[in-house]
């Protein structure tokens, strides 16, 4: 259930295994939130990634698959990404001299000591890290919190950070802290630390190539990918379940199977259930949500408008909180070297001022943020623009999220035969290499192996820094 690069990756194991499969998609095209869009215009083609996604992993079983898959479209390109700070530029991931530098001297002083008191206040007395906010500040100190993290997040989740868990941050920054950061900077020059941001892998027509040639080979290999096809029920009997009904141009379908392996959101899956989940479960799946984006895309005649892979905008007054120039990934993402492309980030919510916004005015505001405020480009070189709308991109880790998960993780191991994966359908902040992971892993249950999918991307290291031991340094 769902074609993003999860349920993709299990269809395309099980297939190469000669194992019979089938793939539902709601959505006209594979890839999910990890498809490239294309449109055609009398300058040519442009391509565009929804927020862009990039290879990267650890885990080398993975990186082959990558390469298998996308053979000879694979590109590398070197990372820069930057924060757009109070009209300056910062590196990111923060490296520790570029930022303190950044701010100034007397606030650099004062970074580095407020967070040796925090460390020490920790240490004295004791507390649990609950929240957003608590978990940026252990890490950082309070003042690098409050000009680097709290109002990028606060932007991304549309809350304050004292209402968000701090699990996110965790996971998105296992083991670093402004210590960590110090200590990579001596230590990674002796070549212990191999840093996984510097250069990344991407196909050369855009990362939905990955879905793309995935659905492509389950075709080749016998089986099949159902596109507008969305799953309208989950059956269910004892402790498993028997089939799924989707729903087609043409109608209702039922479609039976052994084994079923769910991408789809985590919240829809428990309530498609038919019978019903019991009511303690719906209403656990009723309180965790999602937040939106909205890929703002524009065409532009002009050669480049940064140098940056990914651009994270912290001023307040721009309502964007990302921006990447595709073309700075791969030169055939545009149709000429006299173009390029930017694509905008808006973070939002069902309802909200940003989703209920014509695609028209946020295009406009988007030119007029990138002309008159960042200076970036001349409105007259926008050849023209349009939105992607992504709902529920990204799970919610609002405070109290644990319990209601919990419950809904527990009834859907109470089958037998169902496995949820990626990141909609196990509620978890994975990059794609994990949604793939999970997709593999669940093939491989399924073959008779038996792997605890709950344990992809759980780890406690910084997810972008592999550290190697020292007796493998030289081979490095």
């Amino acid at each position: 259930m769902g074609a993003g690069p999860g349920g993709l990756c299990a269809a395309y194991v099980l297939t190469k295994a000669g194992m019979p499969a089938l793939v539902v998609e709601k959505a006209p095209c594979v890839g999910g939130l990890a498809r490239t869009i294309r449109r055609t215009t009398p300058h040519g083609e442009f391509k565009f990634d929804i927020g862009g996604h990039r290879w990267f992993t650890k885990n080398d079983e993975l990186n082959q698959l990558f390469r298998d898959v996308i053979g000879e479209e694979l590109l590398w390109v070197d990372r820069v990404s930057r924060i757009y700070f109070d009209g300056s530029y910062v590196d990111y991931p923060l490296k520790v001299a570029n930022a303190l530098r950044a701010i100034g001297p007397a606030t650099a002083v004062r970074a580095m000591i407020d967070h040796a008191w925090t460390r020490v206040g920790r240490r004295l007395s004791p507390r649990a890290i609950v929240s957003m906010e608590d978990a940026y500040i252990d890490q950082f100190g309070p003042t690098l919190y409050r000009l680097f993290f709290q109002r990028y997040s606060e932007k991304v989740w549309g809350q304050p950070c004292s209402r968000m868990s701090g699990d996110w941050v965790v996971q998105r920054s296992k083991g670093m802290s402004l210590l960590t950061a110090v200590k990579d900077a001596v230590v990674s020059s002796r070549g212990t630390v191999v840093s996984l941001i510097d250069r990344f892998m991407y196909p050369r027509n855009g990362f939905g190539r990955l879905s793309d040639r995935m659905a492509e080979a389950i075709v080749q290999g016998g089986n099949a990918v159902r596109l507008k096809a969305g799953v309208e029920r989950v059956h269910r009997s004892g402790t498993r379940i028997t089939a799924i009904t989707v729903t087609t141009p043409e109608g209702a379908e039922r479609i039976e199977g052994d084994a079923f392996v769910s991408s789809i959101p985590l919240t829809l899956l428990v309530q498609n259930m038919d019978p019903p989940a019991p009511e303690a479960v719906v209403a656990a799946a009723a309180a965790l949500s999602f937040r939106n984006i909205i890929t703002v895309n524009l065409m532009l005649r002009r050669r480049q408008v940064t140098r940056d892979t990914w651009l994270y905008v912290h001023d307040r007054h721009i309502p964007f909180g990302r921006l990447h120039e595709p073309k700075n990934w791969s030169p055939a993402m545009v149709p000429s070297d006299e173009y390029t492309s930017i694509v905008a980030e808006y973070f939002c919510s069902f309802g909200d001022a940003i989703w209920q916004s014509t695609d028209d005015a946020l295009v406009e505001q988007t030119v007029r943020h990138l002309a008159d405020d960042l200076r970036f480009i001349a409105r007259e070189e926008v050849l023209g623009g349009f939105c992607v709308r992504a709902p529920r991109a990204y799970p919610a880790y609002v405070l109290g999220y644990e319990r209601p998960l919990a419950i809904l993780k527990e009834f859907i191991a109470s089958f037998d035969n169902l496995q949820i994966i990626g990141r909609y359908g196990t509620f978890r902040y994975n990059n794609t290499d994990h949604s793939i992971e999970t997709g593999l892993l669940a093939a491989k249950n399924i073959l008779g192996e038996r792997h605890d999918l709950d344990r992809v991307n759980a780890d406690q290291d910084y997810h972008e820094v592999k550290r190697l031991p020292r007796a493998a340094v030289s081979n490095v």
